[in-house]
């Protein structure tokens, strides 16, 4: 199964999030195919001269990651095999034998797998608290938040006595507090997250309290570790917290990030064929050369000349022969392989291309599915959309994934961010002074905003279903404006 998800990541960077979710037969090879289709206004002067292979792979950052074991809140506080056990026993062991690097990797391990489950169920909590339209389901999910977030961190911190024991060392001391520092920040994120979606909304006012206090309460318990707090005008300091959280959130999630190894798709065949070529034009040359020397003798001036000719067209078949083959091997290969690893034990591979595409190659399901208004079809019969596609070839080992440590692992997760900063390059001004009729001095002057549409279109294909998603993206020179699903 494949789940995606838009989003802006900041003015000039969407970001798409797509889940490709394994099948339960662990012998399974999982295989997902994800083609995106994206249309370019012309005037953005956008095309295969302006944006090269380079260009783009430098505007796409991809990070790969697992995905994060699933639990509610209320499945993070229960015993037997959970986040919180798995941490107690890891910690028993750890008291035991301080000295065992084994125990101490374990040790951390279990520490940042349980804050990043308490973080990814935060968020859905967050989820369900914004889809729900009741005020007073609204108010008692709220409560039952608060309830159980304040659960987890006392179960969480209560442990901390356990490794003030003096065989104890001080790095693995801090290893625990950066998952404390880093399960405050989170609390705080997300009840500040509930507030901004409830703002105006009368459940908000029975709840509020309850929410400021529990902030209040992260923030006195990070005083009273020596974390660092935000500060209200003190710009220099609150740039170090945000660097430091920035560390911290990195250092906590390390373990759920694949390592990559990027190589080139097809390199052999590229060099077979690439040899064909160039043995193609030394047979030409070759059959100059010796029925020349036939013609004219050795050491003639029309001998010279031909074979300086021959050598010339050698070299023009070669490069040719070249290009067709690289053309022909574009379409069977892609641009790049990346080998995905946990801690050097692969579990799969994802491959990647990009190239531009003339509108009659678009299947015909995506042509139906951009449905130009008659006005854009009408421009574009003159000034053509140009489109670009972007392919990738996903193959998962479900029984490999599940090999990794104790927690079963669904699948992974693709994060990929694509720049729009080269598009706005050749822009107009983002702002243009339109007239109104004004009964007093004849006209008005207000200012409007001129904005760029470009299309995504992605196809999603796994062993399980196919579908169709199509967003618009508005932007101008100062950056995006809007995201929206289009049904």
């Amino acid at each position: 199964m494949i789940d995606t998800e838009v989003k802006v990541h900041d003015n000039f960077a969407l970001e798409f999030k797509i889940g490709f979710i394994t099948n339960k037969n662990p012998k399974d090879i999982n295989e997902f195919q994800i083609n995106t289709w994206m249309f370019l206004p012309n005037s953005l002067d956008i095309n295969r001269s302006t944006y090269k292979k380079s260009d783009f792979y430098r505007d796409v950052k991809n990070n790969l990651r697992l995905i994060t074991p699933v639990y509610s809140l209320e499945e993070i506080l229960k015993t037997g095999r959970g986040p919180l056990p798995r941490l107690q026993k890891a910690m028993d062991a750890l008291v035991l034998d301080p000295t065992d690097e084994s125990l101490t990797e374990s040790y951390v391990y279990q520490i940042k797998m349980l804050v990043c489950i308490v973080k990814s169920a935060l968020r859905r909590h967050v989820q369900i608290i914004n889809r729900t339209t009741s005020d007073e389901k609204v108010v008692s999910h709220i409560q039952a938040y608060i309830s159980n977030v304040r659960e987890i961190a006392l179960r969480y911190r209560e442990k901390w006595d356990e490794l003030t024991k003096p065989d104890i060392t001080k790095q693995q001391q801090d290893f625990f507090l950066f998952g404390d520092d880093f399960l405050g920040n989170i609390i705080e994120q997300y009840a500040f997250q509930i507030m901004k979606l409830l703002d105006g909304n009368p459940a908000l006012n029975e709840i509020r309290t309850e929410l400021y206090k529990l902030i209040e309460d992260e923030r006195e318990h990070k005083k009273k570790r020596g974390f660092m707090l935000l500060e209200k005008g003190n710009e220099k300091h609150n740039s170090l917290v945000i660097t430091q959280r920035n560390i911290l959130k990195k250092f906590v999630e390390s373990d759920l990030f694949l390592q990559i190894i990027r190589k080139k798709d097809g390199l052999f065949a590229e060099q077979f064929y690439y040899s064909v070529a160039a043995g193609i034009a030394m047979i030409f040359a070759t059959l100059i050369s010796f029925f020349a020397t036939l013609r004219f003798g050795n050491f003639t001036t029309d001998l010279f000349v031909i074979l300086v000719f021959s050598y010339m067209f050698k070299d023009r078949i070669k490069d040719m022969m070249r290009y067709y083959f690289s053309s022909k091997l574009g379409k069977k290969y892609f641009d790049s392989k990346l080998k995905l690893s946990i801690r050097k034990q692969e579990i799969g591979w994802i491959k990647e291309a990009f190239d531009f595409i003339e509108e009659n190659k678009l299947p015909e399901e995506v042509r139906n599915i951009r449905a130009r208004s008659p006005l854009v079809e009408a421009e574009n019969q003159v000034y053509d959309e140009k489109i670009i596609l972007y392919r990738k070839w996903v193959n998962l080992s479900k029984e490999e994934i599940e090999k990794y440590k104790e927690y079963r692992l669904s699948g992974i997760n693709d994060i990929t961010r694509f720049h729009l900063i080269n598009f706005t390059q050749k822009m107009d001004n983002p702002y243009i002074p339109l007239h109104l009729p004004n009964a007093e001095n004849g006209y008005e002057t207000i200012e409007g905003n001129k904005v760029y549409s470009l299309y995504f279109i992605i196809q999603c294909q796994s062993d399980e279903d196919e579908y169709y998603k199509k967003y618009r993206i508005l932007f101008d020179r100062n950056g995006i404006n809007d995201v929206s699903e289009l049904n």
